[in-house]
């Protein structure tokens, strides 16, 4: 059975050398932290108020902001490179960084709405739509049917993040139409791979 986590089969392909990768980049920032005994957790944290900060900056300094919101995502994977390289992995740590990556997110999009740069009801359909997304695909895993492919948010909202705050050109609202609607075809597809799972446990 696939471990219990929020990855598509296609991710787990490359799951292992980019978490090596990851180690190798952060091996000094991680040496640092580890010596001053930062827990994983307070850097998994670090992410949403970083997230919050990226909000306040997005209508004065969007740049900043858009450089700020890379910081996020680079603490995101420094968490579980000083997790592994102080042995203090944990199944809570794994879950408190979701918690704290879907925070983050949902703060972003939140904010991007504040800003009047995406429409308030998609950002709210995006809110419940990317928890619901990983939930299924955790699931999945958990219950042995992980789902082949899962097209995830940083590949088409990210970019339109970039393009907005960087060069102030706005697709968001298409952006972020096309994840929910390829999440939501997830979601559809995780669901019924999970109906026939649970089925099958059912009756063993």
């Amino acid at each position: 059975m696939v471990a219990p986590d929020s990855y598509s089969s296609c991710e787990r392909r490359w799951l292992a050398p980019a978490r090596q990768l990851l180690l190798a980049l952060f091996a000094p920032l991680v040496r640092v932290l580890a010596a001053r005994r930062v827990p994983p957790n307070a850097v998994s944290f670090a992410q949403v108020i970083v997230g919050a900060v990226v909000v306040a900056l997005m209508p004065t300094q969007p740049r900043l902001a858009f450089l700020l919101f890379l910081v996020a995502l680079a603490l995101d994977g420094l968490d579980g490179a000083l997790a592994r390289a102080t042995n203090r992995a944990t199944k809570f740590g794994a879950l408190f960084d979701q918690y704290c990556d879907h925070l983050r997110e949902v703060i972003v999009v939140a904010g991007l709405a504040l800003h009047g740069a995406l429409n308030p009801f998609l950002a709210s359909l995006y809110g419940v739509t990317y928890p619901a997304f990983n939930l299924t695909l955790y699931l999945c895993n958990l219950y042995g049917a992980p789902l082949p492919l899962a097209i995830k948010s940083y590949l088409i909202v990210y970019p339109a993040l970039w393009a907005y705050l960087w060069f102030g050109c706005n697709v968001l609202d298409a952006a972020v139409t096309l994840s929910l609607a390829l999440m939501g075809l997830v979601v559809a597809l995780g669901l019924g791979r999970l109906s026939r799972a649970m089925e099958k446990a059912e009756r063993r």
